[in-house]
């Protein structure tokens, strides 16, 4: 049994080289990039779970797209996402996040289809794998690294 991987395979076609994803690729996006970045992950930061939910608001937290996860998107680990929240607060966590990114940051209008918010959030799945790393900072990169997440 090998106890390395086979080198990944470039499929970017014989006459261009394809640019490696992760820290490499924020660094090659230039000063404009890297500002950006930041101000994708303040926006980001900003969201969060609604403390003051009454039972008066239970019609409306029945909406899958209504977010009952009670701590805000910076202080929630991916070990939290992983294990602690359901589909359902990481679905509409996903939802809050896409549309905040796309509306606030590319100037897109209202909610994203939700095969798209689904998508989404399987890939914040698939990109939380460090346990300390914020939500904030998984979303911000997989948004910003996968142009098919914008508007």
């Amino acid at each position: 049994m090998k106890d390395t991987l086979p080198p990944a395979p470039n499929l970017s076609g014989p006459e261009e080289t394809k640019k490696p994803l992760g820290c490499g690729a924020i660094s090659g996006l230039g000063c404009l990039g890297v500002v950006g970045v930041i101000v994708l992950v303040s926006v980001l930061s900003t969201l969060g779970g609604d403390d003051d939910e009454t039972a008066g608001d239970a019609e409306v937290a029945s909406s899958r797209y209504t977010q009952t996860w009670s701590q805000g998107y910076a202080e929630t680990s991916c070990d939290e996402w992983n294990l602690e929240m359901t589909s359902a607060q990481q679905f509409a966590a996903a939802a809050d996040i896409l549309t905040s990114a796309r509306n606030k940051i590319d100037g897109g209008v209202g909610l994203p289809p939700d095969a798209l918010i689904s998508e989404f959030q399987a890939g914040v799945t698939n990109v939380c794998i460090v346990p300390t790393m914020t939500l904030t900072d998984a979303t911000s990169g997989l948004y910003t690294t996968e142009p098919r997440f914008h508007p």
